[in-house]
């Protein structure tokens, strides 16, 4: 057969796999593998710690590729393929190994039954698929007769592949065909194969109806199942990406009307200015024949203006001169009167004398009522130092300090003493609190002892001494008062806790706790005692007694200290009543030496107010004397002032006359100025200038205007003009036109002079250049705006017919979707009635009475990445004669599982027709209840041999012992160790029927050599 031959077509044709050898695909070893035509078909595994890790998925996966299973997406190129490919790190071999750029899978297809060697080579033929880490993923090859890789080891068989591939004759002329064309070249288009694959090599992942109860699959799951088998799920896809493109067109349709709608919203902005500048270029007629008669009224204006300053400047000229003589008169009247020097030296010297005697009368007056006042203050002064010295009882004040100092000596030394008393008072209150609390003798000692937990007590809180006996024991006690009594038990104890207080002594005592028994220790110092004071005869120890109080026994020792509390106390309320008696005393001694300071400043006040007496009758004798004199200068002074007061009447008059005449001439000047101002700024030669002819051609300009606007004053056109202006300005340039966009010149008479905000007058300074700014700003758009409306029209056109086109497209993209989902709806009802019938017909065939299957068409979704979700519910009878049950219904396992294995085996008789037919299953039986595995198994194996179907499936390590008995071939791969790249040979075994072929294929793949390829 020729590979190259022109048309290649369904090559294999009903030939079916008789074996397979894999190169550099995932682990899987280069052993040929033989294969069995129908039937069940086990593929177990060994990895290094189960089943896993031995490649069962990519054994199988290659199998379905290379009876071109739709799920590779081979018409995309099949880009899943490079995932079977060896990869060193998945393999954890980067480190010996690196990833390989190509693999192979090589098939051998015989006619079915064939069954010896003779007819094997008859009509075989080897097919080639190289998988490419990159793009194309798929190269076709083939050739009539055995072709496959050779050699004793892995390594050789791996060395040879690459030129046997290139041995092989290109299978579309110059080149290779691809996955694009591989279901057609090797099969005709002719579904060879259906599988479930739920690892990661798929393309898809789908429903398995073997991985799980039947009856825990929803609806849609199972359509998604039976769809995968049958090939649906690639025409619902298509159907997907219609209702795509149909959202694309729909999506560009609206687009489109967007854009057109945002288009028209921008070109009516373009559009409306074009209008405005249109109605603008209108107006600037209007407006300059405004302004042309708005400067002839003006020029007019000005020359009857000017006649008329002319006038009131002549009258001016004579007013002022009267003035200016009636000023110089006044001025010589006012000299004569301003002239008399005589007059005005006998009035200030009338004044001065007078003012003189005043004040002297003033400042005498001042000083004595200031010391009247002072000797009233002084006169009180005296009579309290009076009140205060008759405390002093004759006493001078040297003698009242001599007191005052015996007094404050006292008071001090019973202070002093009250102190001594109270510190004695208060240490007299410590002992007593200490003795009654016991803390008077070794309180340190006692309290370190008993927070160690050790009973402790002073020795004197223990012994008590009669009194009778005082003389003889407290001498003998007198070295131990500071000593601590504990128990002999606790002596070690005590030590430590005591041994940061050097010096302290510890009695060791006898007796129970509470109750210490001092009979050894008091009686060890009575015998070392001798006669009085010898205390230690031995050491030579003497000590002298005759305490006043007990220095043993704690009741004696309270009593003791209470009674001297009570002296002190009593001694304490003696020195407190001395204090108080001696602050009485300098209190009193206090008061007499201030009453003696008081007697001796009231003998000095009152020599003061003797002295103050006689200056002020020496003051009221100096003002007397001072009347008569007083009264001669104020006659003098009224006359004079009389005689001054006329003058200055007069001079004042005349200074007033002055003034008036003189703000008068400044007046008409004034005016004068303000004439002269005004003449100079008619400017009447601008005004001239600005009308561009003669007063009397303005005047005739004038009089041939319509007779309601001849009479309109320079005013009235002044508002006109500017309102033209304005109103052509805000035409090319609304309100909110950026500065930006306008011209320099326009701007700077627009922005920068404030046309908009200005007054009336400010406005008319500008009319006339911004005219001839408009005018070339109207002339040089006017072009522009033409070509542009040109442009619209166009593009208007344009885009309306891109908006129908996209019309159009979506109307059609919207028939043909909807057109081929009514094919493909029926297209599915009828694929799924011919499940359903070939379901009814292995259901009553193997053992049951009849199943079938629901399925509803539902609504098409109208989002483009929503499926068309249909469902498929089974249903059969659980008895003869009964009507059929829904499958979610309750039932045993056993009865679940065989559906499941009908309905699978059913769906891939629909879509297989009348050619072999391979069914691959991955995890294999993985839910089936261990009690059915056996008889599901089973159920495969003999629908496969009736049916012409090869059904593969991978197993689990609990399967293998039932798909040994039941399946036609058991197919082990085998991995010891994750050290090992690539498997070892795997183990194919066949049953008793199809032993003795499987043993024919392995030898006759084996002893192939390279040879004459038959290309005939």
């Amino acid at each position: 057969m020729s590979a190259a031959a022109a048309g290649a077509f369904d090559v294999v044709g009903e030939r079916v796999l008789v074996g397979i050898q894999v190169v550099d695909i995932s682990r899987l070893s280069t052993h040929p593998v033989p294969m069995i035509g129908q039937g069940l078909v086990t593929v177990a595994g060994q990895g290094p710690k189960d089943s896993n890790g031995a490649g069962k998925s990519s054994f199988i996966a290659a199998l379905s590729l290379l009876h071109a299973d739709e799920q590779w997406r081979l018409a995309s190129g099949a880009a899943g393929a490079a995932e079977l490919l060896f990869t060193a790190e998945l393999a954890a071999q980067e480190g010996r190994w690196s990833n390989v750029d190509r693999g192979y899978v090589i098939g051998v297809f015989a006619p079915p039954g064939t069954g010896s060697l003779t007819e094997l080579t008859s009509d075989v033929i080897t097919v080639w698929l190289r998988i490419n880490r990159k793009a194309p993923y798929l190269d076709l090859r083939w050739t009539g007769g055995l072709h496959v890789p050779y050699g004793a080891t892995e390594s050789e068989r791996a060395a040879r592949v690459d030129e046997l591939w290139a041995e092989l004759p290109r299978s579309n002329g110059r080149t290779d065909f691809h996955a694009g064309q591989l279901s057609r070249v090797l099969f005709g288009q002719n579904a060879r194969c259906v599988s479930f694959l739920s690892t990661s090599v798929r393309a898809s992942q789908a429903a398995n109806l073997l991985a799980q109860p039947l009856n825990d699959l929803p609806p849609h799951r199972i359509f998604d199942a039976i769809a995968t088998l049958t090939g649906l799920d690639r025409e619902l896809e298509h159907e997907q990406v219609l209702r795509t493109a149909e959202h694309r067109h729909r999506s560009d349709v609206l687009d489109a009307e967007r854009d057109l709608a945002s288009w028209e919203s921008e070109m009516a902005v373009v559009e409306a200015g074009i209008a405005r500048r249109l109605a603008a270029r209108e107006l600037l007629d209007e407006a300059r024949t405004a302004w042309r008669s708005r400067c002839a009224r003006h020029l007019l204006d000005g020359v009857e203006r000017a006649s008329e300053l002319r006038q009131a400047l002549a009258g001016l000229d004579e007013t002022e001169a009267e003035l200016k003589q009636e000023i110089d008169a006044v001025e010589d009247r006012l000299a004569a009167l301003t002239d008399d020097d005589e007059s005005a030296r006998r009035f200030e010297a009338a004044q001065r004398t007078r003012n003189e005697l005043i004040a002297r009368d003033r400042e005498l007056e001042a000083a004595h009522l200031a010391a009247g006042q002072h000797l009233d203050r002084l006169t009180t002064t005296h009579r309290s130092l009076l009140d205060e010295a008759r405390a002093a009882d004759g006493r001078t004040p040297p003698v009242a300090a001599a007191e005052l100092d015996e007094a404050r000596t006292a008071l001090e030394e019973a202070i002093a003493a009250q102190a001594v008393a109270r510190a004695a008072a208060a240490e007299a209150r410590r002992r007593v609190t200490a003795t009654e609390s016991g803390d008077d003798v070794a309180a340190e000692q006692v309290e370190r002892l008993r927070a160690a937990k050790v009973d402790a007590v002073a020795l004197v809180d223990v012994v008590t001494v009669d009194p009778a006996e005082r003389d003889v024991w407290e001498p003998r006690l007198t070295p131990y008062r500071e000593a601590v009594v504990v128990g002999r038990k606790d002596a070690t104890t005590a030590v430590k806790a005591l041994a940061g207080l050097p010096g302290s002594l510890l009695v060791l005592a006898d007796g129970k706790k509470g109750a210490p028994d001092l009979t050894a220790f008091l009686d060890a110092i009575a015998a070392r005692a001798a006669a009085d004071p010898v205390v230690d005869e031995a050491a030579g120890v003497l000590a002298i007694g005759g305490f006043a109080e007990p220095i043993t026994g704690q009741p004696a020792r309270v009593a003791a200290a209470e009674e001297a509390h009570r002296e002190l106390t009593t001694a304490l309320d003696a020195a407190s009543a001395v204090v108080e008696q001696a602050r009485a005393a300098l209190a009193r001694a206090d008061a007499r030496a201030k009453a003696a300071d008081a007697a001796e400043r009231a003998d000095a006040l009152r020599k003061e107010i003797g002295e103050l007496r006689e200056a002020n009758t020496d003051r009221q004798d100096r003002r007397e004397a001072l009347v008569p004199d007083l009264a001669a200068a104020e006659d003098a002074y009224a006359r004079e002032l009389g005689v001054h007061n006329s003058r200055e009447e007069r001079v004042t008059s005349l200074r007033d006359t002055r003034k008036r005449l003189t703000q008068t001439l400044r007046e008409k000047e004034a005016e004068r100025f303000a004439l002269t101002e005004e003449r100079d700024g008619l400017g009447l030669l601008d005004r001239e200038k600005a009308w561009g002819d003669s007063p009397d051609a303005a005047r005739r300009h004038l009089v041939a205007l319509p007779g309601d606007t001849q009479a309109r004053t320079t005013a009235a056109w002044d508002d006109e003009a500017t309102r033209l202006t304005n109103e052509v300005a805000v035409r090319c340039f609304p309100p909110g036109t950026p500065p930006e966009e306008l011209t320099a010149e326009l701007r700077e008479l627009l922005v920068t002079q404030n046309w908009t905000g200005g007054t009336l007058e400010t406005r008319v300074t500008l009319v006339a250049p911004l005219l001839r700014a408009l005018d070339t700003h109207l002339e040089d758009t006017e072009e522009h705006d033409q070509h542009q409306l040109k442009q619209i029209t166009e593009q208007r056109s344009r885009r309306t017919a891109d908006l129908a086109a996209a019309r159009l497209g979506h109307g059609e993209a919207e028939q043909t979707a909807r057109a081929h989902r009514t094919s493909l709806a029926s297209g599915i009802k009828a694929m799924l009635k011919k499940v359903a019938a070939e379901f009814d017909r292995l259901d009553q065939e193997y053992g049951g009475y009849g199943a079938g299957l629901d399925y509803p068409e539902p609504e098409p979704p109208s989002e483009p990445d929503k499926p068309w979700r249909w469902t498929v519910s089974p249903k059969w009878r659980r008895a003869e004669g009964q009507r059929m049950s829904a499958y979610t219904l309750r039932s045993n396992t056993a009865q679940m599982d065989e559906k499941a294995v009908k309905l699978v085996c059913a769906a891939a008789l629909a879509r297989g027709g009348d050619r072999p037919l391979l069914l691959i299953l991955d995890e294999l039986g993985r839910n089936l209840g261990k009690q059915h595995r056996r008889e599901a198994v089973a159920l495969f194996e003999r629908i496969g041999n009736d049916h012409n179907i090869t059904v593969v499936g991978a197993l689990q390590d609990d399967m293998e012992r039932y798909a040994i008995e039941a399946s036609g071939l058991y197919v082990k791969l085998r991995r010891r160790s994750d050290t090992m790249a690539y498997n070892e040979e795997p183990v194919v075994v066949g049953n008793d029927a199809n032993a003795a072929r499987v043993e024919l294929l392995r030898t006759w793949m084996t002893s192939f050599r390279p040879g004459t390829l038959d290309v005939a």
